[in-house]
């Protein structure tokens, strides 16, 4: 064990002359093991420390792993960070597993050490813990990360002894003589891991007695792999990187194992937690048009606009537009201010010779009406229940929140919305109704046009 736990130490520089760590001691073998064996490396001048944290679980066992470990760093010389925390009712309090809960309280009492005493915290995690995690992962489904097992580094943690197994920790108690308890625990099948432990490694050792030591193999050389892949998917991502985000075409050309450790890496920069199945949903909607947002936490929106796939964080539900009734003979030149950094602007162009409607542009058009099929009653507002439209061109009629969802069109509630008494003949971004749609025998032409208001440009460009 002292072997193998030097060369991963120097493997993985975990620790050097003269720091300060801390070791993690539940009285367990594997730490008890762990702080001797930390305590002898006297080439390093470490400064060595110990916290344990009491969960509460197992009432006077609990109590007892807890007086072995004061025991024992009192023997040591060493100070001891102690810790009780009723787990059980945290457990409740968060709405999670006892072993989730268990595990938060764990890190976060070791986050706080590592800030205090600008220490490195090292855990007793071995081999044996790493098989176990590699199988548990594989039997929920897992990709190369989740084969890599437990890490040697995370952070401030290090885990000297993840190259040894119980087994050498054992040995090397019973070699030190050194005293340690067996949590009762671990010795039934009652946690997924210990079923693990007791059922399904006893198999793979029929099959390989080395297995543990197979195990580690692959988890090396799936490290190195996944190291390689995070180090090619930065790079793509550095030059696919657009404002707020990653070209969308860019990203979907990218080979999967790339453009998925991309959008993992977007997702977990907004605090959302990655998983296989929103990761493809995310870039399923690179190939589909027809899908252009996707909520992924509170008010936290995967999107697709301008060719850019960004992570978005909305605010409440803007006020709609008011509603207001407009004077279809006074609309010529009006120009209506609408409280967002924008204007809607009407212009009526009358069509004595069709030169002039051949001279439009196409793309003019979408936004232009037949204005003498615009009924006299006309009113300005925002999308509401049960508005349809039928699309000039488009030969369906939708409604306009399938509308604007198939066109990827942010803050709906603020889109402007034209109507008069048969309905509604515009929509912002969706262009006028076939209705009034302009054509042959048409003699004046409505234009609608969008503008930023006065001093609003910087905002509105910021904003696209």
């Amino acid at each position: 064990m002292n072997r193998k736990a030097r060369a991963t130490i120097e493997e993985f520089s975990m620790l050097r002359q003269g720091d300060t760590v801390t070791a993690a001691v539940s009285g367990g073998a594997d730490s008890v093991a762990l702080l001797d064996f930390l305590c002898s490396l006297t080439d390093l001048r470490l400064t060595v420390r110990a916290c344990h944290l009491n969960h509460c679980l197992r009432g006077e066992e609990s109590d007892r792993d807890e007086q072995l470990v004061r025991t024992m760093c009192e023997q040591y010389g060493i100070p001891l960070d102690l810790r009780r925390v009723e787990v059980k009712a945290l457990a409740r309090e968060r709405g999670v597993s006892i072993e989730v809960a268990a595990r938060e309280a764990r890190y976060a009492f070791f986050d706080e050490l590592a800030e205090k005493y600008r220490c490195k915290i090292a855990t007793a995690h071995t081999l044996s813990d790493a098989a176990e995690t590699v199988l548990l992962n594989l039997a929920r489904g897992t990709g190369i990360a989740g084969l890599c097992g437990i890490p040697p580094v995370r952070g401030a943690v290090v885990r000297p002894l993840i190259g040894c197994t119980r087994r050498e920790t054992e040995d090397y108690c019973a070699a030190h003589g050194l005293c340690y308890v067996t949590d009762s625990t671990n010795l039934t099948d009652r946690y997924t891991r210990n079923h693990i432990r007791h059922n399904v490694l006893p198999q793979l050792f029929r099959v390989n007695p080395e297995a543990l030591a197979a195990v580690g193999r692959m988890t090396d050389s799936l490290r190195r792999d996944a190291d390689c892949l995070a180090r090619l998917a930065g790079e793509a991502g550095e030059k696919l990187r657009r404002e707020g985000g990653y070209d969308a075409a860019g990203l979907a050309a990218l080979h999967p194992a790339l453009r998925s450790r991309i959008i993992a890496s977007l997702l977990e920069a907004g605090g959302v937690e990655r998983s296989a199945e929103r990761i493809g949903a995310v870039a399923g909607m690179l190939v589909n048009s027809r899908r252009h947002t996707m909520q992924v936490g509170p008010r936290l929106y995967v999107t697709v606009r301008g060719g850019v796939l960004r992570l978005e964080r909305r605010g409440e539900r803007p006020a709609p537009i008011v509603p207001r009734q407009l004077e279809k003979a006074r609309l010529d030149g009006a120009r209506i201010p609408l409280d967002d950094g924008k204007a809607i602007e009407f212009s009526v162009i009358n069509c004595a010779d069709y030169e002039i409607f051949e001279n439009i542009p196409d793309k003019g058009l979408k936004n232009a009406a037949d204005y003498d099929k615009i009924n006299v009653d006309i009113f300005l507002r925002s999308r509401q229940a049960g508005d349809r439209m039928k699309p000039a061109g488009r030969g369906c009629t939708k409604t306009l929140k399938k509308l604007f969802s198939e066109l990827g069109l942010d803050g709906r509630e603020r889109l402007c919305v034209l109507a008069d008494s048969e309905g509604v003949f515009f929509a912002e971004g969706a262009g006028v109704d076939e209705r009034v749609r302009v054509g042959r025998g048409t003699k004046n032409i409505m234009m609608i046009t969008l503008a930023p208001e006065p001093g609003a440009g910087d905002e509105r460009a910021e904003d696209e």
